[in-house]
């Protein structure tokens, strides 16, 4: 059973406003092969509905192009979501290597409904729903909630749960506090003080299942500085672009 002070705490004041967009660059290892493999982003933007101020969370990423050859990447992730980190819609849209798709999802009061759209002209598209469950979030809502956490108070190997929705399916997750680490980009010799974390991925086209993610973010502004994760194939270095 996850437990620990973390669960469900989020600082009073979110460390994001309306209007922020960040760059990130991924960097692929493979044995001895190192290259600059593409580009990520996240932006936040205030959004009304029904009267109610709302954020709209948006994840995506791109390959480059002389990268598009090994594994082509052309992905966007949007979510509406409450002040309180509970989505109302999420739709995934793009292309991951062979793979290409159209997912959307609305959260309602008691259930959440989905429709995915096939990734083949042979397949058929998919129209269902699930049974809401307490604290279920769609992944891009669950990074800009996880950037909220309050560390203040914890201690090292506590965990929060993570309940995520992808692919008409309920995945369980959850992030480790790892403590503060002082760490230097070694692209620019920039410190900055961190709080670490460790994360359980869910196995996809991508990535590859079980606690493979580190994940560094600096005290003051909450943004991740350094990510570093195993892939299914070889390794990601994520770095934030200046």
């Amino acid at each position: 059973m996850l437990s620990g002070p973390l669960a469900g705490h989020v600082q009073s004041q979110v460390p994001f406003q309306s209007g922020e967009k960040i760059t990130y660059e991924l960097v692929y290892q493979w044995g001895l092969i190192w290259a600059n493999a593409g580009v990520a982003t996240f932006s936040v933007e205030d959004t009304l509905i029904d009267g109610q101020t709302h954020y709209r969370f948006q994840g995506a990423g791109k390959s480059y192009d002389h990268w598009n050859w090994f594994y082509e990447v052309n992905a966007t992730y949007t979510s509406i979501a409450t002040r309180n980190f509970k989505p109302l819609t999420f739709e995934r849209t793009g292309q991951e290597g062979s793979s290409v798709y159209q997912r959307k999802y609305t959260f309602k009061n008691d259930s959440i409904r989905y429709r995915l759209e096939p990734e083949k002209r042979s397949d058929r598209e998919r129209r269902g729903g699930l049974p809401l469950r307490q604290g279920a979030m769609d992944p891009v809502t669950a990074v800009f909630y996880c950037r909220s956490l309050d560390f203040t108070h914890v201690s090292a190997d506590d965990t929060v749960p993570l309940l995520f929705v992808l692919d008409g399916e309920y995945y369980e997750s959850y992030v480790r506090y790892l403590g503060q680490e002082r760490w230097v980009d070694p692209r620019t010799d920039k410190t900055y003080d961190c709080d670490v974390f460790s994360a359980y991925l869910i196995k996809g086209t991508i990535f590859r299942e079980g606690e493979r993610i580190r994940v560094y973010v600096s005290g003051d502004d909450r943004k991740a500085v350094y990510i570093e994760t195993d892939l299914r194939i070889g390794k990601a270095k994520i770095y934030l672009a200046e």
